[in-house]
C-alpha cells in the first residue's frame, strides 16, 4: 500500500526470542504501540499536542495477525494509516514488514480512544490520510464479540487455570505509570505453557521432540490501567478447538480488588520446529482438549 506512513523500524535482538527461535508475540504489540505515537505525530497531535488540547489517549484494542517469523538479525519496518475516524476514536492500521525482502510479517488493528473529541485540524488530517483497511488484517474467527468482563472470582467457575502470579514493575510502564501493552502481551505468552500442560500437553516432551505452540492471531482489549506495585493474576483457558487450532482465552486481574485489567483471545498452534510447519492434533489430543473446554 503506497499511503501508508512509515511509522517504525529496528532489528531483531536474540533476547527478543523465545523457544521456537522467533520474535515473540509480546514484540509485535510493541511495534504496534510506538508506531501508533509515530502515526499521531505525523498527524499532528503527538505528545506535547495532545497535553497542550488537555487529551488522554489511550490503546481500547490490538487485532494482531501473524503471518511470517522473525529471526533474529531480521530488520522490522511499520508503516501506518487511519482506516477510521470517529468523534473521540480512532482505528489505525500497521503493516509490520521485514524490511529486507519487503514481505509482510504481521498486520495489526489498533482501536485508540481520547477523553475528548479529536481537534478539528487533526480530525481533518486523519480523514485526509485514511485507507481501507486490507482484507488480509481483518479477523479470522476471533473479535466478533469482546471476551466477558469476568472477576477474579468468576475465574474458576467458568474453568479458568492460574498461569502467572506477579508484580508490575516501574520500567513495565509508560510515562503516565500505566502498564504498557507489550508486557500485558508477555504475561500471556509466558503463562502459555503452563496452559498446555493443562490442556494435557507435556512441554517438556514436547521441546524433547522439537515440537512447540505458536500464536497466529491474537485480539487484545485494554480495560483498566495497572500502575507499578500492583500484584496481578493472569488466568487462561480453552475457548474451543478444530483440528489444527486452539482458541485460548487469557485474563489479567488486578488481585487486591479482583477487577479486570485485561484479556486476550488467541489463536494457537502446535508448531513442528524442524519443518517450520503447523502440526494437526492427534484423535487422542483432541479429546483431551475437549474436556478442557470452558463453560462460560
Amino acid at each position: 500500500m503506497t499511503d501508508l506512513i512509515q511509522t517504525y523500524a529496528t532489528a531483531v535482538n536474540t533476547w527478543q526470542c523465545d523457544e521456537n527461535d522467533h520474535l515473540n508475540v509480546q514484540f509485535y504489540t510493541e511495534f504496534g504501540h510506538e508506531a501508533s505515537q509515530h502515526l499521531m505525530t505525523a498527524l499532528g497531535l503527538g505528545r506535547r499536542a495532545q497535553a497542550a488540547a488537555g487529551l488522554s489517549v489511550r490503546a481500547h484494542s490490538d487485532h494482531i495477525r501473524y503471518l511470517r517469523e522473525f529471526r533474529v538479525i531480521d530488520p522490522v519496518a511499520v508503516r501506518s494509516a487511519p482506516v477510521e475516524v470517529g468523534e473521540d476514536y480512532l482505528v489505525v492500521y500497521h503493516e509490520v514488514r521485514n524490511s529486507g525482502d519487503d514481505a509482510i510479517a504481521s498486520t495489526i488493528r489498533r482501536r485508540l480512544e481520547s477523553n475528548r473529541p479529536w481537534p478539528p485540524s487533526f480530525r481533518k488530517a486523519a480523514e485526509g490520510a485514511c485507507v481501507e483497511l486490507p482484507a488480509a488484517a481483518k479477523p479470522r474467527g476471533i473479535g466478533s464479540e469482546a471476551l466477558p468482563d469476568l472477576s477474579l472470582a468468576d475465574a474458576h467457575r467458568v474453568g479458568l487455570v492460574e498461569v502467572g502470579r506477579c508484580t508490575i514493575k516501574p520500567f513495565e510502564c509508560d510515562e503516565r505509570g500505566e502498564m504498557l501493552p507489550r508486557h500485558q502481551t508477555g504475561r500471556y505468552s509466558d503463562g502459555a505453557p503452563i496452559l498446555w500442560n493443562h490442556m494435557g500437553f507435556d512441554r517438556a516432551g514436547m521441546q524433547q521432540r522439537q515440537e512447540g505452540s505458536v500464536v497466529v492471531e491474537m485480539m487484545q482489549y485494554y480495560r483498566r490501567p495497572l500502575s507499578p506495585g500492583d500484584a496481578v493474576i493472569v488466568m487462561s483457558g480453552l475457548a474451543g478447538h478444530s483440528d489444527k487450532i486452539v482458541r485460548l482465552a487469557h485474563f489479567l486481574f488486578e488481585a487486591e480488588t479482583g477487577m479486570l485489567a485485561a484479556c486476550a483471545e488467541a489463536v494457537g498452534v502446535k508448531f513442528d520446529q524442524k519443518v517450520r510447519k503447523v502440526m494437526t492434533f492427534s484423535e487422542e489430543e483432541r479429546a483431551r482438549l475437549v474436556a478442557r473446554k470452558l463453560a462460560w
